[in-house]
This record gives C-alpha cells, sequence and structure tokens, in this order.
C-alpha cells in the first residue's frame, strides 16, 4: 500500500506576504509577471485603472470616427485596454493593496468602456454608410451600436448584483485552455483587418440583447435561491413554526463574502483534479476565513451544554450537537450550511447538484466534541441510506489536540492500489468526500486535549425510503445526538 504523509503544521504569523495562485488565463500570467515590479512601489491598482480606461476611451473615440484606418486603430487600442485591465487586478492580489473602492471602480470602468465601444463602433459604421440600414429594420448603425451597449450595461448592472449578493464565483466566466469568453474580444484587429466591422457590430446587436436574456434568467434564479436559503427557517419544511428566530440579515451574506474572497485564492480547478483522483476525496488544510472560524467557535462554544455523549464499545466515544439544536442556540451554523458560495464550490467539485439535506434530518450538520481522553471514532463509512449520493464535508473548529483523520483511499475500487492517509483538521481546514467511498477514522484523543469539528451533509437525491428512514434514526440515535433530538419532529407533529 502507498502511503501518503501530510505535515500540519501552524501559520507562521511572521511569514511573508502570501502568494497567490498562478492564474490559469495566460493574458492574467503576463499582466502579473509585468507588474511585479510594481508591487512595493508607490503604483496603485488604481493607477493601472485609470490607464485602462484612458486607453478604453480612446478606443471608443477611434472606432466612432469611421474608415479603416481608424477602426484597425481602435481595434488595436481594445486589445490593449483588456489586457490593462488584468494588470489593476493581479496588482491587488499580489500586492495586498485591494480595496471596495478600487473594485467598484474597476467595474464602473469596465462597464462605461465596454458600453462606448459599442456605440462608438455603431457611429463609425454609420458614419461611413448614414443612409444605410445594416439590418432589414428602419435603424440605423449608430441605433444598433446602443442598442448593444445598453444590452452589456444591463449585463453588468445585473452581474455586479448576483455578485453581491452571492460573491464573485456566481459571476465567473466559463474558461477553456487558459482563455475566457471575454478574451475573444482580442480578435477584434482580425475583425477590423478583413473590414469586418459591419458583420461585428450586427452580430453584437443581436447577441448582446440575447446574452442580457440569458444573464436576467440566471439573475432571477441566483437571487430566487438565495432568498430562499437565507429565509428558510428550521421545521418550516413541516408546517411547523420554529423554536427561536433565525436571523438572516446580515451575517449569512458577510459569511458568502468572506467565503467568496477564500475562493478566489484557490486553483479551484487544482482542487477538482485532486479530488477526482483521490477517488472523491480532498484536503485543505487552510480553507475558512479567520472571522468565519471564530464565529463557529462561539457557536460551538454556546452549545456546549447541550452536548450529548455516547459510547459504543470498540467503535465510538464523544459528544455531538444536533442540526435541531444548533438550528435554537447557532444560527449562523445554518446559515453557512446554506451558503450559496459554498455549495456551488463543492458542487463544482463534486461535478454533480447538491442539495441540502431535508428538515427532518440531524446529521444535516452537526457538532462533534471529542473532550475525553480516549473520545475517537472507529473505522466507518458515512453510509447513505438516501436514494442518491451523500457527500461530507467537514471543518475544523477547535483542535488542541493530537488527533489525526486517517483515511484509505480506493477501498471500493477494484484493481486499484490502496492509498492511506493521516490529516489532523485544525481550525479552518476542510475535508470533503464521497462517504461511501472513504474509509476513514478518528484516532483517540490524548490527556489535557480538546478537539471540535463541524460537519455538513448534502445529497444528491433527498428520498429516503421509511425503512431506511427508521434506520437512520435509529443509529443517530444511539451513536449521536439521543432519541429526544432525533425524533422530536415526530414528537412535535405528534402532540400538534
Amino acid at each position: 500500500m502507498e502511503t501518503i504523509p501530510k505535515i500540519i503544521s501552524a501559520p507562521d504569523a511572521a511569514s511573508e506576504r502570501p502568494v497567490p495562485p498562478r492564474p490559469r488565463q495566460y493574458d492574467a500570467r503576463l499582466a502579473r509577471w509585468l507588474v511585479t515590479p510594481l508591487v512595493d512601489t508607490r503604483v496603485t491598482p488604481n493607477h493601472l485603472t485609470t490607464l485602462r480606461l484612458i486607453v478604453g476611451l480612446a478606443c471608443t473615440w477611434a472606432f466612432a470616427q469611421g474608415g479603416y484606418a481608424m477602426a484597425n486603430l481602435g481595434a488595436v487600442l481594445l486589445v490593449l485596454s483588456n489586457f490593462i485591465d488584468h494588470t489593476d487586478g493581479e496588482l491587488a492580489r499580489i500586492s495586498g493593496k485591494s480595496s471596495r473602492i478600487g473594485h467598484l471602480y474597476d467595474l464602473a470602468s469596465d462597464a462605461l468602456v465596454t458600453v462606448l465601444l459599442f456605440g462608438g463602433i455603431g457611429m463609425g459604421v454609420d458614419a461611413m454608410a448614414p443612409e444605410q440600414y445594416p439590418l432589414p429594420v428602419p435603424l440605423s448603425a449608430s441605433a444598433l451600436g446602443w442598442i448593444a451597449g445598453v444590452a452589456v450595461a444591463l449585463i453588468f448592472f445585473l452581474r455586479m448584483r448576483i455578485e453581491d449578493r452571492v460573491g464573485k464565483a456566481g459571476t465567473r466566466q466559463a474558461s477553456v485552455g487558459g482563455f475566457e469568453t471575454e478574451d475573444v474580444l482580442y480578435l477584434m484587429p482580425l475583425v477590423t483587418l478583413f473590414d469586418g466591422t459591419r458583420g461585428f457590430l450586427i452580430a453584437a446587436a443581436i447577441g448582446a440583447p440575447v446574452f442580457a436574456l440569458l444573464v436576467i434568467a440566471d439573475y432571477v434564479r441566483v437571487m430566487r435561491r438565495a432568498t430562499h436559503a437565507s429565509m428558510l427557517a428550521p421545521d418550516t419544511a413541516n408546517g411547523a413554526a420554529p423554536a427561536a428566530p433565525v436571523s438572516t440579515e446580515p451575517a449569512a451574506f458577510a459569511a458568502d463574502a468572506e467565503i467568496e474572497r477564500a475562493l478566489d485564492a484557490l486553483d479551484i480547478d487544482d482542487v477538482s483534479r485532486e479530488f477526482k483522483s483521490q477517488d472523491a476525496f480532498v484536503y485543505l488544510e487552510k480553507f475558512l476565513p479567520e472571522s468565519v472560524t471564530q464565529q463557529l467557535i462561539a457557536a460551538a462554544r454556546a452549545v456546549t451544554p447541550n452536548v450529548n455523549r455516547n459510547y459504543l464499545p470498540g467503535h465510538k466515544q464523544g459528544g455531538s450537537v444536533s442540526r435541531h439544536t444548533l438550528d435554537e442556540r447557532a444560527p449562523f451554523v445554518a446559515e453557512l450550511y446554506r451558503s450559496p458560495a459554498l455549495m456551488r464550490f463543492l458542487e463544482r467539485l463534486a461535478g454533480e447538484k447538491l442539495l441540502p439535506s431535508p428538515q427532518d434530518d440531524p446529521h444535516a450538520y452537526a457538532l462533534y466534541y471529542y473532550t475525553r481522553p480516549g473520545d475517537h471514532i472507529g473505522w466507518h463509512y458515512d453510509t447513505s441510506y438516501y436514494k442518491g449520493r451523500r457527500y461530507t464535508l467537514l471543518l475544523g473548529v477547535v483542535d488542541q489536540s493530537s488527533c489525526k483523520l486517517e483515511y484509505r483511499l480506493h477501498t471500493r475500487n477494484p484493481g486499484a492500489a490502496q492509498i492511506d492517509g493521516a490529516v489532523a483538521y485544525p481550525p479552518g481546514a476542510l475535508v470533503f468526500f464521497d462517504g461511501d467511498k472513504l474509509h476513514h477514522r478518528i484516532t483517540p484523543l490524548g490527556d489535557n486535549e480538546e478537539r471540535i469539528s463541524l460537519t455538513f451533509e448534502y445529497v444528491t437525491d433527498p428520498r429516503m425510503g421509511t425503512w431506511q428512514r427508521f434506520i437512520s434514526n435509529m443509529k443517530d440515535a444511539i451513536a449521536y445526538f439521543g432519541f429526544r433530538q432525533v425524533f422530536r419532529q415526530v414528537l412535535g407533529r405528534t402532540k400538534r
């Protein structure tokens, strides 16, 4: 058997400024290489944004003049403007000079330049043939240009609203081979070189409004999902009033924005490849932002009096708190569980749509407490009784212990070599896996040690047969949360 060693080290407070992962896009890589010498100078990302704005306005002016030569000049300036647009973001990432104002300034510059670009192209085409209609409708070239520009303005506005609600990952563009959708504008010099500006205008006047309609649909979908996730309170799926009010503003959205910033520092494609190569298992030592981790620690301390301890000889010893108690006393955990940013990230790793576990599943999210010497859990799979797959997410909350998560990969893959590994997941660490595939355990707690972890369970199909539900509930009642917590939904409905 092959063993993968894992070295877990605490963050060094005196370490140098962290270097973000290398960008996937080729133009962004070149931009980072060019701006690296500017890190310790007085040049700020806003200076580069201003330069991009100036070049973009010059590009618009050139196109608006009309004529073959000016169109080619405009195309060259467009390529330069688009490339400079990457430099401000890369300088912000590697220098730590990012700011909310700078981000909004960059978005506003992008929107203005892009909108004026289409308007300028339309004006230029109109200047060369003012009496002609590019399309068989009474619309001038200038009108077509501004139609495309207005559609682009709407797209920018809606994408900004989506980003404000669910974070940057919600507006991330598709990329293939190191190129994004917007990189098609790098081909503009070829369009103007072969005198295809008029055809480009027609395509933009048709394509931009169509794409705007798709973004509108995406906006409606995202807003509905985010609103539903934030407003969903405990027991509402079963028609019961929540035992205690669940906060929806502003903690859930603030945490989501923090998670988005953490995700921006990850090369998600690399993480996805590692997840697949390890048979649906991945470990990230640093994932949750410090502010989110601190809120989880506070939540864990708040529900400590509600810990239900269990002892199954030869298999398990420890304490746990179910989602029902967390709903009442630590609602931040439920908000994090339904975080749109977190769920999109996990869906990208899993490669399929994930859903929250049903409201009556006490295991949907739970805290596990290892506080007495010998607390542990033996080798097991997170067997799913649902009709679909169930994925487990483990998050480190408190770890002042020598405990390790030991695991065995490929145990259910005939012909594949078994791989053994061990990790300690400190506060903020992440472990994500398919529970039916990963054979794992937690090693025993030592003297004067403490360990608290959080688990989230997501499913691909929330349906479960009556017999399977009974077995699952009995397992949770005996091994984890106690009969009162597990069967409180049934008892509550009986009383009503």
